[in-house]
C-alpha cells in the first residue's frame, strides 16, 4: 500500500478514467488566461501550449484565479496531443512557451534544432510516482525478474527523441532505467513495447504485457482495476524528486520580452505555492477529466517547485548525456540566464 496526502490507498472498486501522462483535454481546447487591461512591457499576447496533465495543473489554476491578469498577462493555454506538435507551435511562433517533458526539450536544444530559455521548474517526481507495475501471480516480485522475461514491458511512446532499446526516449524511461541499473538490472535485457498509454491497463489484464511503466492516474487506475502491484519505484533513490517537466521559450522570444517572462514566471511561482496544498490541484484535475474529488485525492502527486534550482534540472541533463541520449552535454545554467 502507498500513501497519497489524502491517507492510505485502499483497494476498492473506483474507476479512474483514462488519461495520458495525467489529465487531459481535447486537443486544441483554448484556455483563455485574461481579459485584462495592460500586458506587460514589451509583450503580446501569450500563448502556453501544453500536453495536459497533472505536472501543468498549475498553469489552469494560475489562468482560472486570474493571476497573470494581475501580473498585466494575457494568456492562452493552448493544448496539443504530443511535445512533437508543441515545438512545432514554438518554434513556428503560434506559441511563445511550451511546458512538458525536460528529456525533450533537452534533446532539442542538444542537436541544435533549437535555442531555448528555460523559464520555469514545472514538476519534480515523488515516490511513487512512476512506477513499473504487474499483476500479482505474475511470477516478476523483483526487478531483476524483470531480465530476460519473453513478456513484454510496456512503455509510453517516443515524442521527440527516436525510439532505442539501447538508450531512455523520455523523462519516464530515463528514471526506470536509471533505477533497474543501480539494481544491477541492464535495461537492454528488458523486453520493451512501446504503447500507447490509453491501452496499458487493457494489455496489461489481458495478458498482452507481463508489466507495465506508468505514471499517476494510471498507477492508480492499475492498482484499483486489476489489483496491479508495483515491482520498480523508478522515483527513488539516483531519480528521488526528479525534474519532470518544465516550461520553456525560445531564447530570442525570452530576450525580447524580459518583462513579460519575469511577470510570467511570478504568476505562476504563485500558482505552484498554492499547490502545496492539496486542494486547488484535485479541483482541477475533477474539473479537466470528470474524475471525483474522492479518487483525486488518491492519486499520487510529485511538487511544484516554487522557484527555478538549476543544479537540480541539470540532474535531468546529466543523466542524459551518461545513458546516451543526447551527444552534446546540455548547461541547464545557461538555458536560464541572458
Amino acid at each position: 500500500m502507498r500513501l497519497a496526502w489524502a491517507g492510505i490507498r485502499v483497494s476498492a472498486l473506483r474507476i479512474a478514467p483514462v488519461v495520458l501522462s495525467a489529465l487531459v483535454l481535447p486537443s486544441g481546447c483554448h484556455v483563455p488566461g485574461t481579459g485584462a487591461s495592460g500586458a506587460a512591457s514589451g509583450s503580446g499576447p501569450i500563448t502556453v501550449a501544453v500536453v495536459p496533465g497533472i505536472d501543468n495543473a498549475p498553469l489552469r489554476i494560475a489562468v482560472q484565479e486570474g493571476l497573470f491578469r494581475q501580473h498585466g498577462l494575457n494568456v492562452t493555454v493552448k493544448d496539443y496531443q504530443s511535445l512533437g506538435a508543441e515545438f512545432q507551435a514554438l518554434t513556428s511562433g503560434q506559441a511563445q512557451i511550451a511546458a512538458g517533458d525536460y528529456t525533450g526539450f533537452f534533446y532539442e536544444q542538444a542537436t541544435g534544432r533549437a535555442s531555448l530559455r528555460l523559464i520555469a521548474d514545472g514538476y519534480d517526481a515523488a515516490s511513487n510516482s512512476v512506477a513499473i507495475l504487474t499483476l500479482p501471480g505474475s511470477g516478476i516480485t523483483t526487478p531483476q525478474q524483470l531480465q530476460g522475461q519473453p513478456g513484454l514491458v510496456a512503455t509510453p511512446p517516443a515524442q521527440v527523441i527516436p525510439y532505442s532499446v539501447a538508450v531512455p526516449y523520455n523523462v519516464q524511461t530515463l528514471a526506470a532505467e536509471e533505477v533497474l541499473q543501480s539494481d544491477g538490472v541492464s535495461p537492454s535485457s528488458v523486453n520493451w513495447a512501446q504503447m500507447q498509454a490509453q491501452a496499458m491497463i487493457g494489455a496489461l489484464g489481458s495478458g498482452q504485457v507481463k508489466a507495465i511503466l506508468a505514471t499517476e492516474p494510471y498507477i492508480l487506475e492499475a492498482e484499483e482495476q486489476l489489483g496491479a502491484v508495483e515491482v520498480v519505484d523508478a522515483s527513488s533513490g539516483v531519480t528521488s524528486g526528479l525534474p519532470m517537466s518544465g516550461y520553456f521559450s525560445l531564447a530570442s522570444y525570452a530576450h525580447a520580452n524580459p518583462s513579460a517572462v519575469q511577470a510570467f514566471q511570478g504568476a505562476l511561482a504563485q500558482a505552484q505555492s498554492d499547490c502545496a496544498q492539496r486542494g486547488p490541484v484535485q479541483a482541477v484535475l475533477s474539473h479537466l477529466t470528470g474524475i471525483s474529488t474522492g479518487n483525486a485525492a488518491l492519486v499520487t502527486l510529485g511538487t511544484y517547485p516554487t522557484s527555478l534550482n538549476a543544479g537540480q534540472v541539470q540532474r535531468v541533463a546529466t543523466l542524459m548525456y551518461d545513458s546516451g541520449m543526447i551527444r552534446n552535454p546540455v548547461s541547464v545554467s545557461s538555458l536560464t540566464s541572458g
